[in-house]
């Protein structure tokens, strides 16, 4: 069921069309979480319903692309489930689920400006992004995930102990990030840990890397 997402162009070099079976499954998981469904979870389902290409990983560059991939492909099929009745679909990392569409024409409810749609519609962002590129997005990403507010924290202390880095250590952006992939490894809810311990992880890298500013 996999598809070549990174060859899947077409001879014009633009996006590739979207598999029925796919488009499907979206479908269904996002209806049957009428309440809404995180981003997380339904990158694990799409994987356990067969689409390995949007298993969340730990890998800076591989997790970026599920993100990218799964976010193109809502905002592709944001208007035609519109235009089928379906509603709006409400796009956000904590919650994707539909929600009823304004008493406007199709036309109209599309044409604000979108900067945000308009990013994950360009398709040579998914393509052309690579690991370099990908450091600030990913801790953007982990923070919505989290709920981490960008504003500044001043337990820094407590943030130092939750990370496990010593009090007296130089904080640089290498030495957190490499203690918040270590922990990671331990505590993220796909390797078994507990959502509330990722949480404390991940706002404590935020604190940290704040105070780097």
């Amino acid at each position: 069921m996999a598809f070549d997402w990174k060859t899947g162009l077409n001879k014009y070099n633009t996006q590739p069309a979207i598999p029925q079976a796919l488009e499907a499954t979206l479908l269904e998981l996002i209806q049957t979480s009428p309440k809404g469904i995180s981003e997380h979870l339904l990158l694990k389902q799409l994987a356990e319903r067969g689409y390995p290409e949007f298993a969340p990983s730990l890998e800076p560059l591989k997790l970026f692309q599920a993100h990218f991939l799964l976010f193109h492909l809502l905002y592709r099929l944001q208007a035609p489930w519109r235009q089928q009745g379906l509603g709006d679909l409400d796009i956000h990392c904590l919650s994707i689920r539909f929600k009823p569409a304004p008493p406007l024409s199709h036309d109209c409810a599309l044409a604000v400006n979108d900067s945000l749609r308009d990013y994950y519609l360009d398709y040579h962002h998914y393509r052309e992004t690579q690991s370099a590129d990908v450091v600030k997005l990913l801790d953007d990403f982990w923070q919505t995930f989290a709920g981490v507010k960008p504003t500044h924290h001043p337990d820094i202390d407590q943030a130092r102990k939750t990370l496990d880095i010593a009090p007296d250590q130089p904080l640089n952006k290498a030495i957190i990030d490499q203690a918040y992939r270590r922990l990671c490894q331990v505590h993220h809810p796909d390797k078994g840990g507990h959502t509330a311990e990722f949480q404390k992880i991940s706002q404590a890298a935020a604190t940290l890397r704040q105070c780097l500013c």
